[in-house]
C-alpha cells in the first residue's frame, strides 16, 4: 500500500516534541506500507513575530528516518479567521502533493490526523485526487466542536471519511453524536515503545539529570498550554509541601499552537515563593524522557482534555505511578489503583490529596510497568494497517469503476 499521511502536528526541526505520538504510529506502520508524510506548518506575514514558537521556519523537505516528510507552508490567519484554516491548508498543500505524484508516489489513500483542520483539508484533497480518506480523532475535536463553524466542518469530515479511527471511547461517542455512521468507526488507542520507555534506576536517572537524590520528585510533562493544567499543580504545591516537606515539581514542556503559559507559570512560581520547589524545565528531547519519568516518584498530569495521552503510558512503562484526570482514555490506561489515582479535572483539592497520597505511598513499580506491557506501537500499527488495507481495497475499486465509466464515449 502507498499511504499519504497528512497532519499539521508532527515533529520538526523547530519543534522536535510536536506530535511524537503521530510519528510513532507512522514509524511503526511504515514497516507495513509505503508511507509518505505531508506535515504543513502555519505561515502568516509577520506571523513569526506574533507567535514565534508555534510558527517554525523550516525547509520544505526533511528526510526523517524511515519516512520522507514534506513541510509545505500553509496560510494561517491568527484570531477569528482560524475557521478558515482547513480551506487554506487544502489550497496550500496541493502543490506539494502534486509533486509527490509526479515523483511516482501514486498513493492509495490519505491518512489524516485530527478532524480539523487536517481532516477537512484531507477530505478536499480526497475529492481532488479521487482517493478515500481515513481520519483519526485525537482529542482536540471535543473543544473545537463546541464552536459552531468548527462543528459544522467536523461533521462534514466525519460524514465523508471512508473510515474514522478514534483513539478513545469518548471520541468514539463524540463521532456518533456528530452523525458519523457507527460501522465506519474503529477505536484504536495509542501505544507505547516499551524498549525505549523502560525503568531506569532512580538514582541513576537523577544523577544523569542533575536532580537531588533525597527529595520526593513529581514530574509533569506536556505543552505549556492551559489545557494541560500545569498551573493547577503550581497552585497546590504549597499544600503538597506542607505534607511532604522538600517535595519538588519539575514541569517538562514548551509552547504549543494551543498557547504559551510560560510567563503565567513563572509569575505564579515567583508570587508563591516556590522558586526552589518548582522548576520549568522547558522542552526536552523525546529520547531524554525515560530519564525524567524514571527519576520521578510520581508523574502527574492535571489535564482537562485528552484523546489518548501518550506520556501517561510512557510513565507507566517506566514503572512510575500516575496521578491524572478522568478525561479521554486515562481511566482505561490507569485502570487499577496499583498504577495510580484518578481525579475529576475541576477538583483542585482532590488533586492535592491524590498527589500527597501518591508521594507517601509505597508502589510496586514492576506491577505499574506490567499494566501497559502489552500496548505496543507494533500492535497499534498492525490494526491501523488493517484499516488502511480494507479502505484501500474498497476505495481503489470504486475509483477504477469511476474512471472506466468516465472513459466511455
Amino acid at each position: 500500500m502507498k499511504i499519504l499521511s497528512f497532519t499539521t502536528v508532527y515533529p520538526n526541526a523547530a519543534q522536535p516534541g510536536a506530535g511524537v505520538f503521530v510519528r510513532e504510529r507512522l514509524r511503526h506502520a511504515a514497516r507495513l506500507a509505503d508511507v509518505r508524510v505531508v506535515a504543513p506548518v502555519p505561515w502568516f506575514p509577520f506571523g513569526h513575530r506574533i507567535t514565534p514558537q508555534t510558527r517554525p521556519r523550516l525547509s520544505s523537505r526533511i528526510e526523517s528516518g524511515e519516512m520522507n516528510v514534506l513541510h509545505p507552508r500553509f496560510f494561517s490567519v491568527p484570531g477569528i479567521f482560524k475557521a478558515l484554516d482547513g480551506l487554506f491548508l487544502f489550497l496550500s498543500s496541493v502543490a506539494a502533493i502534486r509533486r509527490l505524484k509526479r515523483e511516482g508516489f501514486d498513493f492509495d489513500l490519505i491518512d489524516a490526523h485530527f478532524a480539523y483542520p487536517d481532516g477537512l483539508a484531507a477530505i478536499l484533497l480526497g475529492f481532488l485526487y479521487r482517493r478515500p480518506v481515513v481520519v483519526t480523532l485525537r482529542g482536540t475535536e471535543i473543544p473545537l466542536s463546541s464552536r459552531l463553524l468548527r462543528r459544522l466542518q467536523i461533521r462534514f469530515v466525519l460524514k465523508r471519511a471512508a473510515r474514522i479511527v478514534a483513539v478513545s471511547r469518548s471520541l468514539e461517542d463524540m463521532a456518533r453524536r456528530l452523525g458519523a455512521e457507527a460501522e465506519k468507526i474503529v477505536r484504536i488507542p495509542n501505544g507505547v515503545d516499551g524498549e525505549t520507555f523502560r525503568p531506569i534506576p532512580m538514582e541513576e536517572a537523577r544523577r544523569a539529570l542533575g536532580l537531588p537524590a533525597e527529595v520526593k520528585i513529581v514530574v509533569s510533562a506536556g505543552g505549556l498550554c492551559r489545557r494541560k493544567g500545569h498551573h493547577r499543580l503550581v497552585e497546590i504545591w504549597p499544600d503538597v509541601r506542607r505534607e511532604v516537606p522538600g517535595a519538588m515539581l519539575f514541569i517538562v514542556g514548551g509552547p504549543t499552537a494551543e498557547g504559551d503559559e510560560t510567563e503565567t507559570l513563572a509569575r505564579m512560581i515567583r508570587e508563591g515563593g516556590l522558586e526552589s520547589a518548582v522548576r520549568l524545565v522547558g522542552p526536552r528531547p523525546h529520547e531524554e524522557m525515560p530519564l525524567w519519568l524514571s527519576a520521578a516518584d510520581l508523574f502527574v498530569l492535571a489535564t482537562t482534555n485528552e484523546g489518548s495521552c501518550n506520556v501517561i503510558r510512557e510513565a507507566l512503562s517506566c514503572g512510575t505511578p500516575v496521578v491524572t484526570t478522568h478525561v479521554g482514555d486515562n481511566a482505561e490506561v490507569v485502570r487499577e489503583p496499583a498504577c495510580g489515582v484518578l481525579v475529576q479535572p475541576d477538583e483542585t483539592s482532590a488533586l492535592a490529596r491524590a498527589v500527597i497520597e501518591g508521594l507517601t505511598r509505597v508502589w510496586d513499580r514492576e506491577r505499574v510497568r506490567s499494566s501497559v506491557a502489552s500496548e505496543s506501537w507494533d500492535g497499534v500499527a498492525a490494526r491501523v494497517a488493517d484499516v488502511w488495507r480494507s479502505v484501500a481495497d474498497v476505495g481503489g475499486e470504486e475509483v477504477r469503476v469511476l474512471e472506466r465509466s468516465q472513459a466511455r464515449p
